[in-house]
């Protein structure tokens, strides 16, 4: 009797643990995050990177409703932290902050063992334009005359730049569409380039816009990479405008920080990409946080372009680093 009753009990049991899973998995998917999110920064903290995914954790986490946890995970150029967030699930629980050209440089350069379409990207952040910037007292007062020194004095002039980034990448250009021969001295970071170029180590600093307006009254500014007019240096012209008499014409470029998460996670889990997508979206638009990009002198660069045009954005950089890829090694 007594086992009878026992086996009914443990049956009864069962079938209400079975129907407490069956009810409660589709609250859990409509609770969705329901556990803290990691943003992970595969540079150090402190950087442009870091400060970005800082920035825009707390307004995340009230439009989510949950906690998000900023992780720098710094090593080989992006490259360890990028593969520890692509050893992570595919349920949108994990973001990653990272940078183009850098993704793409680890890619070309030092053989990553992932590509772009490991990714679902969110959207581009921002794309930083890339100042051609000098000492104030410097006897080159527009691109142009630069160009001219250049041209005039064959390997003398020093460019100073961040190895691999959009600034490297810009120098590159200019140097194959404009025949430079110049000194290019490459930094792991750009504050380094700021250092020299006040020191004196370097003549031209080919780097982050708004960074480099920091160091004003002390410098001015030549040209600009991107069209898009930053009050960080107002009166610099954009590139192509001054070099259009040369007949050349650029690839608007700069250092692009973008949002993603692993590829896959759309397909399974679409609610969750969406809540992300739309929870981003928001932030951008959110008063409080636009103050404190207009603080920072980041709020010209960044905007909501959707994942379509992000995408495009990344990938038009990631031909660029493949193109020039054997100049990078020099």
């Amino acid at each position: 009797m007594t086992r009878s009753i026992t086996r009914r009990r443990i049956g009864g049991l069962i079938g209400a643990a079975v129907m407490s899973i069956i009810v409660t998995q589709p609250a859990l998917a409509q609770d969705w995050p329901g556990r803290s999110i990691t943003l992970v920064v595969p540079f150090g903290a402190g950087g442009s990177a870091d400060r970005v995914a800082r920035n825009l954790a707390p307004f995340l986490e009230t439009e989510l409703g949950t906690s998000i946890v900023v992780e720098n995970k710094p090593g080989a150029s992006g490259q360890v932290g990028t593969m520890q967030m692509l050893a992570r699930p595919a349920d949108g629980n994990t973001i990653l902050l990272n940078a183009q050209p850098y993704f793409s440089a680890s890619v070309v350069l030092q053989n990553a063992p992932y590509t772009l379409d490991d990714l679902e990207v969110l959207n581009v952040q921002n794309v930083g334009n890339i100042s051609a910037t000098v000492q104030a007292d410097s006897p080159w007062n527009t691109l142009a005359e630069l160009d001219a020194a250049i041209t005039e004095n064959p390997g003398q002039i020093a460019i100073g730049t961040v190895r691999g980034g959009g600034s490297h990448l810009l120098t590159l250009l200019l140097v194959d569409k404009l025949g430079w021969d110049a000194k290019i001295v490459t930094y792991d970071s750009g504050a380094p380039v700021r250092t020299a170029l006040l020191g004196g180590q370097i003549d031209l600093s080919m780097n982050g816009a708004v960074s480099d307006a920091a160091m004003k009254p002390e410098v001015r500014s030549l040209g600009l990479s991107t069209s898009q007019k930053i009050s960080a240096f107002p009166d610099a012209p954009y590139f192509n405008d001054v070099l259009s008499d040369r007949g050349v014409s650029l690839p608007e470029t700069g250092d692009i920080r973008f949002l993603s998460v692993k590829a896959g996670t759309k397909e399974a889990y679409p609610d969750r990409f969406e809540k992300l997508l739309s929870a981003y979206e928001a932030v951008l638009s959110n008063p409080e946080y636009i103050d404190i990009l207009e603080t920072q002198g980041e709020a010209e660069e960044t905007a909501f372009r959707g994942p379509e045009k992000s995408a495009q954005i990344l990938q038009e950089a990631d031909d660029l680093m493949h193109t020039y890829a054997s100049a990078f090694g020099k």
